[in-house]
């Protein structure tokens, strides 16, 4: 669905359930397991076996196959049990059901109007990597509105201080003693606009209100810290997992170009006195998981427009019965009455471009129609799967001794702190190797010699590091003892000194911090048995053949046809 204000979401639920449409393709040579009368054939073992191998790292062999294949059967089984009890006819899966149709007609639109008009330059991955490996440390100031942003704004200018300011904006204790401090943060940290922001400013720097999810922020920016293991065998090593991210990012700003777009294109506008009502009743709500059509509010003004635009317009009847289609999880960003106009605009935003997929007849491919089937048998297994895991018990007692045997999956990171000096000249690199060796200072050193003028003027000081965010100088370094310094640490042209100026030792979570925690691992330890356990139950009343020798057998090479 829409992420509004943002995005078109893609909802691509990999799963295992497989669509019927591939039996027509094979013959008898090809099937590889039947259940009931679904045979599952090569090319959608291929097709789900070699995405799951890359997903998960697994070794190919034989006993690999034969385990993803007997997985596949349960899923099946458990497909056929589902649609036996009738759940596939209940009001909840057919609701479910035109809810993935919309969704794959938005996929499918994004795929091809959207998508293609993403590019992603190996510049942009380069300064991708740069950004993730600089810290900033930010105050921020709060408005549900721009009008409230506004005033903060005004007032910072007359002089009003951050600490000021957040002692009357903020409820949030920390928030009021620090100023507004969010600490250190880093890329996908924070609110995308907010970063976009920050990442643009200079130290000392204060923004304008910024439009966030939730309201309005204006940020100062106080300091800026670059990791100086930043060398091109890291970035090689990150360069797909930056790709992906960047990609995904790129494509978010497309989408919201569109969204922008649409929004203009449909000349959508509001009643503002019924919008003021409808939030101020929303808000009153006792239960935020239906719209209160017996109200006074409702009664009066159910005929009444609320929203008119290019597309059609919608009175308060039309509009509840469109906000009833949506769920909690996303009537949870409507903080205002702004919030609630540019939710509304995205449902008609997302209707829009549903007609326009249905206009170029995206619907008609096999794709599409593959696609729902897919989706909807998944949604009917899992409904299964729900009602498995909801009679599993996990006692006290278990959670107890997990965590006892597991002491040290629930042990911190040490991290060490660390102060650098950056030279560009080996002769130079020499000459400070010589004044450290002397007991000269490293912190004079630094503000005298350093070229990293973000670091330097904090005499180097770059904060905490784990072991884990130093790449391949993370053994040497963490060798060092407070007050021990290293270097100099060559890097094409470039020279290291590193001096530990604090460490933090591991530290071990209580067992009230992490109970939550262990009970979800063990339900899901527990649950791979109960399911596999139900669906053993499944084969008596149910035909169900593999193939085993025919599935070792096969040629991983050979090209599936995609879904």
């Amino acid at each position: 669905m829409f992420e509004l204000k943002t995005r078109i979401v893609i909802l691509f639920f990999l799963f295992v359930a497989v669509p019927t449409f591939a039996q027509s393709r094979y013959g008898l040579n090809d099937t590889l397991a039947v259940v009931g009368n679904k045979i599952i054939t090569l090319n959608e073992f291929q097709l789900f076996y070699k995405e799951k191998l890359r997903k998960i790292g697994l070794t190919d062999n034989g006993d690999t196959r034969i385990k993803y294949i007997q997985n596949l059967v349960d899923d099946e089984l458990l497909l056929l049990d589902a649609k036996k009890r009738g759940i596939d006819k209940t009001k909840s899966a057919l609701v479910e059901l035109e809810r993935i149709k919309n969704q794959e007609l938005l996929n499918a639109f994004s795929k091809s109007f959207i998508e293609p008009t993403v590019n992603v330059t190996e510049q942009d991955l380069k300064n991708m990597y740069i950004k993730m490996n600089t810290k900033i440390k930010v105050k921020h100031l709060y408005g549900s509105t721009l009008e409230e942003a506004g005033i903060l704004y005004d007032q910072l200018k007359e002089g009003n201080s951050f600490e000021e300011l957040a002692k009357e904006v903020f409820h949030d204790e920390q928030l009021k003693e620090n100023g507004g401090g969010l600490g250190y943060i880093s890329v996908d940290e924070m609110d995308p606009n907010l970063e976009e922001t920050a990442f643009s400013m200079k130290v000392g720097e204060i923004s304008k209100p910024i439009k966030t999810v939730t309201g309005y922020s204006i940020i100062k920016v106080e300091d800026i810290k670059q990791n100086p293991f930043v060398i091109e065998s890291e970035y090689l090593k990150a360069r797909d997992r930056i790709n992906a991210f960047v990609k995904k990012r790129a494509y978010e700003e497309a989408a919201k170009r569109y969204t922008t777009g649409q929004k203009k294109e449909l000349a959508i506008t509001f009643d503002k006195s019924m919008m003021n009502k409808l939030f101020e009743s929303l808000q009153s709500y006792s239960n935020k998981n239906s719209f209160e059509r017996s109200s006074v509010f409702f009664k009066q003004n159910k005929n009444k427009n609320v929203v008119k635009s290019g597309l059609e317009n919608w009175n308060l009847i039309q509009l509840v019965s469109e906000l009833e289609l949506t769920d909690e999880m996303q009537r949870k960003w409507i903080h205002s009455e702004t919030d609630l106009g540019d939710f509304i605009s995205g449902l008609i935003i997302r209707k829009n471009t549903i007609r326009k997929a249905l206009k170029a007849q995206l619907d008609k491919s096999q794709t599409f129609k593959n696609n729902v089937e897919f989706n909807f048998n998944t949604f009917l297994i899992q409904q299964i799967e729900r009602q498995l895991k909801e009679r599993i018990t996990i006692s006290q007692d278990s959670v107890k001794t997990y965590y006892e045997e597991n002491l040290n999956r629930f042990t911190t990171e040490a991290e060490m702190r660390l102060s650098s000096i950056l030279l560009d000249n080996q002769s130079l690199a020499d000459s400070v190797s010589q004044l450290l060796n002397k007991g000269i200072s490293f912190e004079e050193i630094v503000t005298q010699f350093s070229i990293q003028t973000n670091t330097a003027k904090n005499k180097g000081d770059m904060g905490f590091f784990r072991k884990s965010e130093l790449g391949t100088l993370a053994d040497k370094i963490f060798e060092m003892k407070v007050g021990q310094w290293t270097g100099p640490i060559n890097d094409e042209g470039k020279y290291l000194f590193l001096k530990c100026t604090g460490l933090k030792q591991t530290t071990l979570r209580s067992l009230a911090e992490v109970a939550d925690e262990i009970k979800e691992t063990l339900t899901s330890l527990k649950w791979f048995k109960v399911r596999e356990q139900y669906a053993g139950s499944l084969k008596k009343e149910n035909r169900v053949q593999l193939f085993p020798e025919k599935i070792k057998s096969i040629n991983l090479l050979t090209k599936a046809y995609d879904r």
